[in-house]
């Protein structure tokens, strides 16, 4: 009877665990969120096709599709905190939300960083520039040089061109909160041109009637990355893993697709 007893015991201690387990996904990581059960993420919604508002103002794009997918596979409940890029990585290594998805850069700086966890790439994106469809006297990179150029306060694509052609070649870039404002003064001719990621300008530019036309070439090839808070290893740890995976199932790929049509390849980083 008393070994009857135990396997009984044992049978149903098994089934409990099994019940339990969809739940615990995020096992080990938990104790660090910052809120039980759900997964806080950092974004601007303004940065197309990355992070956006749809015509129902609710967030949508590449990143956010990532993100509560992500958030989903870990079991924890998706919840988006919106605020101007100026501020996106001082959040999150303040431990303001989990992770950023917000279209950022993975620059070396950024990940030998100590503030913050960096992810590998998810999708491959390169330093593009705009200008005014009027334009006659920009046709390549150098000619970039000694123009007013404006950019997103906080990015980093503009080092790009001053590495190749020097800091006195950019001057000193007008910053703007987002890039609703960065194409506004371009589209008004109130700068000459703007330096960015390639993907965010690309995809305004050809999905709405501005004035507006890339530069045919990328400066050079990067990737966005998402940004974990520096408290919680085991989640960067968890969401790298998961991005492989995402990787090697296709549903990276489809993701890119909806947003980008056809992105850069991935193994193009960095040629």
């Amino acid at each position: 009877m008393r070994f009857t007893f135990s396997l009984a015991c044992a049978a149903v201690a098994a089934s409990l665990f099994a019940a339990a387990a969809p739940a615990t996904h995020a096992e080990g990581l938990a104790d660090n969120l910052v809120t039980s059960g759900k997964l806080t993420i950092g974004t601007t919604g303004s940065s197309p096709p990355s992070t956006m508002y749809d015509e129902n103002a609710e967030l949508t794009g590449l990143d956010i599709d990532l993100a509560k997918k992500i958030a989903k596979d870990l079991g924890l409940e998706p919840e988006f905190v919106v605020l101007d890029w100026s501020g996106m990585l001082a959040g999150v290594q303040s431990n303001r939300f989990d992770m950023v998805a917000s279209s950022v850069a993975r620059t070396p700086e950024r990940v030998a960083s100590a503030d913050f966890f960096v992810t590998q790439a998810y999708v491959a994106n390169g330093t593009g520039a705009a200008m005014h469809k009027d334009t006659t006297d920009i046709k390549d990179w150098k000619d970039l040089c000694g123009k007013q150029l404006g950019i997103v306060k906080g990015a980093t694509q503009i080092k790009a061109l001053a590495k190749k052609f020097g800091d006195d070649c950019i001057g000193t870039p007008r910053e703007y909160p987002g890039w609703t404002e960065l194409l506004l003064d371009l589209q008004n001719k109130r700068i000459d041109a703007l330096v960015g990621n390639y993907i965010t300008p690309a995809y305004l530019i050809q999905s709405t009637d501005r004035p507006l036309a890339m530069l045919s070439t990328s400066l050079d090839v990067g990737g966005n990355a998402l940004v974990i808070q520096p408290g919680n290893k085991p989640l960067a740890e968890k969401i790298d893993a998961l991005i492989e995976g995402y990787k090697k199932d296709g549903s990276l790929e489809a993701i890119t697709k909806k947003w980008v049509g056809k992105p850069l390849p991935l193994d193009s980083i960095g040629k």
